[in-house]
């Protein structure tokens, strides 16, 4: 794709200068770098990673980009005392790429303005978005495994809280409980969404007070080795509402019946189409239809690296592929009454699909 990509602009490098921060570098490079750095991969399949020179031994055992220079091989610091630490580094980059006869770059659109005003003086550059944005979207055997740690513990969250909501109603302290108890599994939780009564008709409202009559229980943990996601929901009845009923039942109804049909090759649009038709049937309104309450949100996303990354489960002609892990999440959210959320995490395979966060769809807390 990266290769494509450079010779429809006709291009020598596609570049980036960033820390593991970002997930498209810490992809590319794959290891775990606190500072920024530089990144180049050539038409010509050259791959170059610049790092500080305390990085240089632990870049050469941990990434897997062959070529591993340090500042101070190329005579960074000379340049500093003369030019400053910013140009320095922009005309230490610039002779790197000259060497391998580069001529036109690209770059990212979250690349940084100080390089790229100086880089052009030398190269001519275009701004594109980032391939590695699209490659992460099927994933290796190796990351479904960790995604698939990300969705036990996720699982586990929830019987846990399933557990500690008989006693404890106040819902600051269910979410500090919940978030130690998923650091302790080897992953880190933030913002997990705990929500209750009318306030979770606010999608991303992650919840205050004490518990009422339902739950929107929304956690998406990261893996914390390696920095994979999970993103998985239930809504938890406390006391039985018909209204809250019947909305849970059409969210379940239209996630069951998306799922059905995932398989590679499917389009995107087919998915959100489906949870959209069964919702309709129900008597709700929906994005589709321009709604402002009722489903008011794509049918789901891309789950990786980040907890929203491609694909985009919406109004997207884009083909489903083997690998890709993305969320299948209706939902019904009405300011007077409340909301509800169900989602669950897929794996897209040849024939078919595998939910990777297996949970009853209707929970039910007795206190």
């Amino acid at each position: 794709m990266i290769y494509e990509l450079l010779e429809k602009h006709k291009a020598d490098f596609f570049v980036m200068y960033a820390s593991s921060k970002d997930p498209n570098f810490y992809y590319a490079v794959s290891m775990k770098l606190p500072d920024p750095a530089f990144y180049a991969i050539g038409e010509d399949g050259t791959e170059i990673l610049v790092v500080h020179e305390m990085e240089r031994r632990r870049a050469e055992r941990e990434s897997r980009v062959k070529e591993i220079v340090s500042l101070s091989d190329v005579g960074f610091y000379e340049k500093v005392k003369e030019l400053g630490v910013e140009k320095a580094l922009a005309e230490t980059y610039a002779e790197i790429l000259k060497e391998h006869r580069a001529r036109k770059i690209l770059v990212p659109k979250e690349f940084p303005s100080f390089l790229y005003k100086q880089l052009s003086e030398h190269f001519e550059i275009e701004i594109v978005s980032n391939p590695f944005s699209k490659l992460r979207s099927v994933k290796k055997s190796w990351e479904i495994k960790e995604i698939k740690k990300a969705s036990e513990i996720a699982l586990n969250a929830l019987k846990f809280f399933l557990e500690i909501v008989k006693k404890e109603r106040r819902v600051e302290e269910l979410r500090r409980k919940v978030e130690l108890f998923v650091y302790e599994k080897g992953a880190l939780a933030e913002d997990t969404i705990i929500t209750s009564g009318k306030r979770s008709a606010d999608p991303h409202f992650v919840g205050e007070g004490i518990i009422e009559k339902h739950v929107i229980f929304d956690i998406f943990p990261k893996i914390r080795d390696s920095g994979y996601y999970s993103d998985f929901t239930r809504t938890v009845i406390i006391e039985k509402d018909e209204e809250i009923a019947e909305m849970l039942k059409a969210c379940v109804e239209a996630k069951n019946e998306a799922i059905k049909i995932i398989k590679e090759g499917v389009e995107a649009k087919e998915i959100h189409d489906k949870v959209c038709d069964v919702l309709e049937s129900y008597g709700y309104k929906t994005i589709r239809q321009k709604a402002k309450e009722g489903f008011i949100h794509s049918t789901g996303h891309g789950v990786g690296l980040e907890v929203h990354e491609e694909p985009k489960i919406f109004n997207s002609e884009e083909k489903l592929k083997s690998g890709m892990v993305f969320t299948v999440e209706p939902g019904l959210y009405y300011e007077k009454v409340g909301g509800v959320r169900v989602e669950d995490l897929i794996l897209v395979k040849k024939n078919g699909c595998e939910v990777l966060t297996k949970f009853s769809d209707y929970v039910e807390v007795i206190p």
